[in-house]
């Protein structure tokens, strides 16, 4: 049975274990490219906004995480001083690619997107209720949090991860390279 709780620091490395395991680089796992990744997509989260991070568990075993950066623009400058210098040595392209994509943050804030997240499930899991449960877990927290509205960005041939978005209420809010951006207020407007 899949269970949802806070995120702590003994769950760092196991995080980083499955963002790995579940990117793009999963069967060229070695130093390099673990760094990257790591420091990409999970790293900045558990380092400076732990509060936004969830594990799910089942029994004794980490199936998956959700974290989130609440407030965009702290997340822009932290990134920009503490960890893209890194990806930068580490891998030019994964930095530039990444580099762009965030340039793009801007727009979403304005548009009252103000947080975003990021989630990943064991592959032998996905047909779990975790990634329900991690995502509202993580919902709950920013509405306690008074965060406006929260987006994702998903592959645009992942059908099944925009179907999940979609269950859940988020509305694609833009389309970018290879990508559908995923939006859901979290206050309505009236």
């Amino acid at each position: 049975m899949i269970n949802v709780r806070p995120y702590t620091k003994q769950d760092y490395r196991f995080v980083e274990d499955i963002c790995m395991a579940t990117s793009q680089l999963a069967d060229d796992d070695n130093a390099i490219n673990r760094a990257t990744m790591c420091v990409m997509y999970c790293d900045y989260y558990m380092d400076n906004e732990p509060e936004f991070c969830f594990v799910a568990t089942d029994d004794d075993t980490i199936a998956g995480y959700i974290v989130c950066a609440a407030d965009c623009d702290t997340f822009a400058e932290q990134m920009d001083d503490n960890y893209m210098p890194l990806v930068r040595k580490l891998n030019s392209g994964a930095y530039f690619h990444f580099s762009a994509e965030r340039k793009l943050d801007q727009r979403y804030i304005k548009a009252g997107f103000t947080a975003h997240l990021r989630i990943d499930v064991l592959p032998e899991f996905a047909s779990s209720d975790a990634a329900d449960k991690l995502l509202t877990a993580l919902e709950t927290k920013l509405v306690e949090s008074f965060v406006e509205g929260v987006y994702v960005v998903c592959p645009a041939k992942d059908k099944d991860t925009i179907a999940f978005y979609q269950k859940h209420g988020y509305d694609d809010i833009d389309y970018i390279s290879g990508a559908v951006v995923y939006g859901k207020k979290l206050f309505s407007e009236d």
